[in-house]
């Protein structure tokens, strides 16, 4: 049974993810930032942007908060291991809850840290691009749709298990630099919530909500019947799982989980 233990490790993955990705929108794109003058390319800075918030939730996802966690990070993961029954409801709203709250503090932190800074970019919210709506909306769904099949696919195969935060953050970074012209890239509901809730831009902000949900549930759903050994990212036997039916807790002699950490 999901606890205390994994709740507030998913609410602090979700506030260092906010405050890792969003203090990189501030320093490469505030207007006075130096970065406009050591990268003039837009296309560069959105390169880099895309990297460096990848880059923070693989390292979440492999820390020790990951590790208790499961390291969802993301309301749409969550979601979509509800959907294949590694969850119950109300671990999964807990989860969902603990994402939010860890979105909302991750961004007052930025705005605390950043100040007028990070006003000017709005809090780095997310908002559909001059193609408009539509292409946002699908924008949305396809990537999201994409992450979280690449996730399920290592995960239901033990021996690629342990690759897939690194997985994951490679494509997230393609699928990141893909979108942002089309809707800012946000593939997560608490990345876009928590701008949001603090800086007031609610621009849009359905399709946020929509459009990455019906993505995760669109690739659960093709892998509903195949073995998905655990709900967590990256399953650490030195870590207690509380999902259900994981299979590494039930079957240890088919599912051997890799070691847990380098000598």
């Amino acid at each position: 049974m999901i606890g205390w233990r994994e709740i507030c490790s998913e609410f602090l993955g979700t506030a260092l993810l906010l405050l890792f990705g969003l203090s990189a929108i501030v320093i490469n794109f505030s207007p006075n930032s130096p970065m406009i003058s050591l990268a003039p390319s837009q296309d560069m800075r959105r390169l880099l942007t895309a990297l460096l918030f990848s880059a923070s939730a693989t390292v979440i996802i492999y820390s020790p908060l990951g590790r208790i966690s499961g390291g969802h990070i993301n309301p749409v993961i969550t979601l979509a291991f509800f959907r294949l029954g590694k969850l119950t409801p109300k671990g999964a709203g807990a989860y969902v809850l603990a994402q939010l709250g860890g979105a909302v503090t991750g961004t007052v932190t930025v705005a605390l840290i950043w100040g007028h800074r990070a006003s000017e970019v709005r809090l780095g919210a997310t908002v559909p691009g001059r193609a408009g709506v539509w292409p946002a909306l699908g924008a949305e769904a396809i990537a999201t749709f994409l992450a979280i099949s690449l996730i399920l696919t290592f995960i239901e195969r033990p021996r690629l298990m342990p690759f897939t935060a690194a997985a994951a953050g490679l494509l997230g970074a393609v699928l990141t630099y893909s979108t942002v012209r089309f809707s800012g890239a946000s593939l997560n509901p608490a990345r876009s919530a928590g701008p949001a809730l603090v800086g007031g831009t609610w621009m849009s902000f359905w399709i946020y909500l929509l459009a990455p949900s019906v993505g995760a549930l669109g690739a659960a759903t093709l892998h509903r019947h195949h073995i998905i050994p655990c709900g967590k990212l990256f399953h650490d036997a030195a870590y207690a799982c509380h999902f259900k039916n994981c299979l590494y807790n039930r079957h240890p002699e088919i599912y051997s989980p890799p070691s847990p950490r380098p000598e």
